[in-house]
């Protein structure tokens, strides 16, 4: 399993994503996270402008796209959908993204995650 992860959030148009480093003990954890959740059937979605998702990159190349309750894990060329119904990844996510971006973009980002809470 990879030591290290890189993470970004999706929310501009036009410009590098903010992007920062998961400890090896956030990445191992997350991994786990995402390995737990069951098999989905839904596609992650076109959202267009705004807020897009999530994306970690473990330093084994396997990637995971994190948006609402769906998560797309890609490793060794092998898509798989999972279902996170109670978007515990996204949320962990989020909040592990707070001290890595600017308060006024992470209040930005929190709100459009919460605003498709149920």
């Amino acid at each position: 399993m990879a030591s290290a992860a890189r993470a970004s959030v999706d929310v501009f148009s036009g410009r590098e994503p903010p992007t920062w480093m998961l400890s090896g003990e956030e990445a191992r954890a997350l991994r786990e996270a995402v390995d737990a959740l069951p098999e989905g059937t839904r596609p992650l979605p076109d959202v267009g402008l705004g807020y897009r998702g999530f994306t970690v990159t473990w330093a084994d190349g396997a990637r995971a796209t994190v948006y609402r309750d769906v998560v797309e894990f890609v490793s060794d060329g092998r898509a798989q959908l999972r279902e996170d119904t109670a978007r515990a990844v996204e949320e962990r996510l989020l909040l592990g993204s707070r001290p890595h971006l600017d308060p006024e973009l992470f209040t930005v980002v929190a709100s459009q995650v919460q605003a498709a809470q149920p």
